[in-house]
């Protein structure tokens, strides 16, 4: 009966610690949906300097998660005369939203927001970039999009709370139970040896892989791991891999994307969520 116990305690506290968060965001993220267009893109994607600044930004507003996000991302690729726009679209989409963001900050605070919010900008841009600088895209003809202003305004907004609060809800609570499930099931001692090692951040990036969690889920679940006796930065790189990279998204990206490619996207993923870990529990850990 006590592990029982503790399964409803912990859901409970975790549910009640992040619900006003959770709606907070998906007003916010309705609200962005419901009034942004997707016709700007063919006019900033011109630009191909700034044009991976412009789909990063993109990428955080809407509420993606690393399978929702390919088809705006094969739409960016068709349309752009480089891959740096798509890849900096790819990393971002899945890692930074209002929801995720305010959820970061509702389990784990600003510090961890900030560098989840702008670690991911910075190594998102360096990485398109870079990539883009070694990989030429072959010139293709540019697509249109549409998307006028009388299919948008407060009727779209309504339609996307509901479904908002609908499917990133389910994943959340989903979140939440497993999160339980860890914080009643596992015992810190069987953690600990681990969870203080340099080992840990490429155990828990390599684990999140096959662990596909969809944009929200990964916090709560993140925050179990933290209570067991991982460190922040230990929950922070599997928030990262789990939520950036996936074994469908891996499969999806060989249709638009070269397969040399992907392995560097796939290989980028993991580096930069060790990275990232490593890098908060060195500096931030007080926080």
């Amino acid at each position: 009966m006590e592990p029982l116990r503790d399964f409803f305690r912990a859901f409970y506290d975790y549910s009640v610690d992040i619900a006003p968060y959770f709606l907070l965001a998906v007003v916010i993220t309705s609200f962005i949906q419901g009034y942004t267009k997707l016709s700007w893109l063919k006019r900033f994607l011109k630009e191909e300097k700034t044009a991976p600044i412009y789909t990063g930004i993109l990428g955080g507003l809407l509420p993606l998660c690393s399978c929702s996000m390919l088809p705006v991302a094969n739409l960016i690729n068709g349309m752009s005369r480089n891959y740096a726009p798509v890849l900096s679209f790819l990393v971002v989409a899945p890692v930074i939203s209002p929801v995720t963001l305010l959820l970061t900050y509702g389990y784990f605070g600003l510090p961890m927001t900030l560098l989840r919010l702008f670690g991911t900008l910075f190594f998102a841009l360096l990485f398109a970039y870079t990539v883009s600088f070694f990989f030429k895209k072959p010139r293709g003809i540019p697509l249109a999009v549409g998307g006028g202003a009388g299919d948008r305004g407060w009727k779209r907004t309504v339609g996307y709370l509901r479904e908002n609060l609908i499917g990133i809800g389910k994943y959340l609570l989903l979140g939440i139970f497993i999160a339980s499930l860890i914080k009643a099931l596992l015992p810190p001692s069987f953690i600990r040896p681990m969870a203080g090692s340099l080992l840990s951040y490429p155990l828990l990036s390599i684990f999140s892989v096959p662990v596909y969690v969809c944009s929200g889920e990964e916090v709560p679940i993140a925050k179990a791991l933290r209570d067991v006796g991982f460190s922040k930065g230990g929950a922070l790189t599997f928030m990262l891999g789990g939520t950036g990279i996936c074994m469908p998204t891996i499969l999806a990206t060989l249709k638009f994307l070269p397969k040399a490619m992907v392995l560097a996207y796939v290989l980028f993923w993991v580096l930069f969520s060790i990275v990232m870990g490593i890098f908060y529990d060195a500096f931030l850990w007080k926080f």
